[in-house]
């Protein structure tokens, strides 16, 4: 009988109560297979793909704003500037007849200093204005250098055979 307790007794040497279990030993984590990685690895980049198409959206959104902003600018100087160039020609055109020409030669310098001002600041907006996704450019090149090395890690490497000479 004491044969019986030592035997069924844990490995500590202290015997289990009547009626209960042993407790198993835990098992180790199991690895995904292959097919598990492939599928999640799958799964991972249609979600990025997703994504990056997103942001491109996004970030194409936003520069044609920027741009539409910058386009308006340009047209309300080219306006302003025509009707500069109006009242310069009229200016021109009363001072052939004498002191009456300074008001409408004023009113249409002052115009085309405005639409100059204009001009240029709506130019340098439409330099800056980027339409390009350049931050979708940039995460894709990451997320493809990513799944890169996911595959690296999960395919074997294949060495050359030696050759024997």
């Amino acid at each position: 009988m004491a044969t019986e307790q030592l035997s069924s007794g844990s490995s500590d040497g202290t015997v289990p109560a009547e009626g209960s279990t042993p407790t198993p030993a835990p098992s180790p984590p199991k690895e995904p297979s292959t097919g598990e990685l492939l599928r999640g690895l799958a799964d991972d980049l249609t979600t990025l793909a997703r994504q990056e198409v997103l942001l491109a959206r996004q970030e194409i959104k936003e520069g044609m704003a920027a741009t539409a902003r910058a386009g308006s600018l340009l047209a309300v100087g080219g306006v302003l500037g025509l009707y500069g160039l109006g009242f310069l020609l009229a200016s021109a055109a009363r001072a052939v007849g004498g002191p009456a020409w300074l008001g409408p030669l004023l009113v249409g310098g002052g115009l085309t200093l405005v639409a100059g001002m204009l001009g240029l600041v709506g130019g340098r907006r439409l330099a800056k204005a980027k339409v390009a996704p350049a931050q979708a450019r940039a995460e894709l090149r990451e997320t493809t250098t990513g799944l890169r090395e996911e595959i690296r890690w999960v395919r074997p490497r294949q060495r050359r055979p030696e050759r024997s000479s």
